[in-house]
């Protein structure tokens, strides 16, 4: 059961009047049950009737697995026991399909997620958003959706920024060489460009000095991006994320495809020119102001090539151009929006998860410089934590929220440490289904009882089944509301349901406490799939 079934359940007893707007959530005190909805306040309001008239009609009404009741004009849902062990029996038969949905069944979505310039190694607050995109991409596609995962490389050879870089290195080169030059007005000089020329003066030598600085710059500019690039992807590689599609912005323009969107803009009327810039009229679509589309000296600005790669997403026929994009750049998102219906294209479609970044802390105080004195990386992070309990710390906070790392508690290995008690799970749990089969008193083939039906759980062990019933519905509103925060809260609350079972452990322990243990190993090792994280042995 979800809350998106109940829901459905809940406006068929309306009688068809489904302009009444209400919502159902998981209860957050288990002594109201597992769900909770504002039904009875709303249909109150609507008809002017009394609260507990209106509580007592829908009840009536309603079918529901367990007991229903009111409590201040909200309807409560508790499952009952025997819904609680179909559950457990679920779990079992189903395994790693357990907690799948259809909630997005046949829906083609593209989630672009990091991005980095390709101006060094990948910056630690960027890590955040890789964890966070492939936890929602995991989350979309246990729910039925064919999701393809995109990188977009701001490539762009031509580009000031690119151009400063080549320069950058070329002035660097230049200096180990021992040649005298007039450095560039804004130089890079961070650890990946100097150690960047440093390699290619060693393998080299002087081979590109009769070159022009022009040509130079462009050689060294090929040479950064490549590597950076490449040091990204070994990056993501380490930190188990990966993408399906790396595309270019400079293979966008070798295609024309910004000259293309820019062509269909001007022919649809959107573009007109001031102080020699052509301007772009997204201001008739929502944005704040208009905005310049092509500079005056002829160049497109980053926003043509932004709104050719968006075109080019949308015309790959994907039903939601999904985008994690950091907090900084909520300002584009209307803007953007603006830009895609001005080309034609379904703005509707398109849509944004905001994601800060994460800070790392040593001894109460954030890191900024990695070994090699460049900015701290995430290279530089997994050479201090494992992948799985840095993508734990990195996601177990809203993506809208700024996370810090406290670097001693990620290192504990005790359950102060909630990345370390999440991980600890299925093999706590196949410790704890060990030792109660070994009891005498535990049948060995547990799901071959046939009165399981007649035992009651302990409070201890209902509320580990009641975890496993909320699970399909934790991850159908994780994926529907891109939060895979929720995954990590449930982890961390199982863990320590699981505790308090541990805790309290009957001696003679029947098979269908075995049982509980078993769904909820399963359902454990599933949440943790879901993040892209795998459990630690005891």
């Amino acid at each position: 059961m979800t809350r998106q079934t109940l829901h459905r359940q809940l406006e068929a007893s309306l009688n068809g009047e489904s302009s009444t707007r209400f919502w159902v959530r998981q209860a957050q005190n288990s002594q109201h049950g597992e769900f909770v909805s504002n039904l009875v306040l709303v249909v109150a309001a609507r008809t002017k009737q009394p609260v507990a008239q209106v509580a007592q009609r829908l009840i009536e009404q309603l079918s529901w697995m367990g007991s229903l009741e009111e409590r201040k004009g909200f309807l409560n849902f508790r499952m009952n026991d025997e819904t609680l062990r179909s559950t457990v029996e679920a779990a079992l038969a189903q395994g790693e399909g357990f907690g799948a949905g259809s909630s997005l069944q046949n829906r083609r979505v593209i989630v672009e997620f990091v991005s980095a310039d390709p101006s060094g190694p990948l910056p630690f607050a960027l890590s955040r958003m890789a964890a966070v995109g492939d936890a929602i991409c995991r989350l979309l596609a246990l729910q039925g959706a064919g999701v393809t995962r995109e990188f977009y490389l701001n490539d762009d050879e031509t580009s000031a920024k690119t151009k400063l870089l080549g320069e950058s290195v070329a002035s660097h080169y230049l200096t180990i060489l021992g040649q005298p030059h007039e450095p560039p007005e804004g130089m890079l000089d961070d650890a990946f460009v100097r150690s960047l020329a440093e390699q290619i003066a060693q393998r080299d030598g002087s081979a590109h000095l009769l070159m022009s600085d022009e040509e130079r710059a462009a050689r060294f500019a090929h040479q950064a991006v490549e590597s950076a690039v490449q040091m990204q992807k070994n990056a993501l590689n380490r930190f188990g994320v990966r993408f399906d599609v790396w595309t270019s912005e400079a293979a966008l323009k070798r295609e024309n495809r910004v000259e293309n969107a820019i062509a269909k803009l001007r022919e649809g009327g959107l573009l007109y020119e001031r102080d020699g810039a052509q301007w772009l009229q997204t201001s008739k679509f929502g944005d704040e102001a208009d905005r310049v589309l092509v500079r005056a000296n002829g160049r497109p600005t980053y926003l043509a090539s932004d709104i050719a790669y968006h075109v080019f997403k949308a015309e790959r026929g994907f039903d939601l151009l999904l985008n994690i994009w950091t907090g900084e750049h909520r300002p584009y998102v209307e803007r953007t929006r603006a830009a895609l219906a001005s080309a034609g294209c379904d703005a509707e479609k398109f849509e944004v998860t905001p994601c800060e970044g994460a800070r790392f802390l040593k001894d109460g105080r954030p890191v900024s410089r990695g070994k090699s004195g460049g900015a701290w990386s995430l290279e530089d992070a997994l050479d201090e934590l494992d992948g799985d309990t840095l993508k734990f710390f990195l996601l177990r906070q809203n993506a809208d929220e700024r996370v810090a790392i406290d670097d001693e508690i990620a290192r504990r290995d005790d359950e102060t440490n909630p990345a370390y008690a999440a991980r600890l799970l299925p093999s706590r749990l196949q410790t704890m289904i060990a030792q109660m089969q070994a009891m005498p008193q535990a049948m060995p083939n547990a799901s071959a009882e046939s009165d399981n039906a007649d035992i009651e759980y302990s409070n201890e062990e209902r509320e580990v089944v009641r975890l496993v019933a909320l699970w399909p519905d934790t991850a159908e509103n994780a994926a529907l509301e891109r939060a895979p925060h929720r995954v990590a809260a449930f982890l961390s609350d199982m863990s320590q349901a699981v505790r308090d079972v541990l805790k309290t452990s009957r001696p003679n322990a029947p098979a269908a406490s075995i049982d509980v243990l078993k769904a909820a190993l399963v359902v454990s090792q599933n949440a943790l799939h879901v993040l892209g994280m795998s459990g630690a042995k005891i």
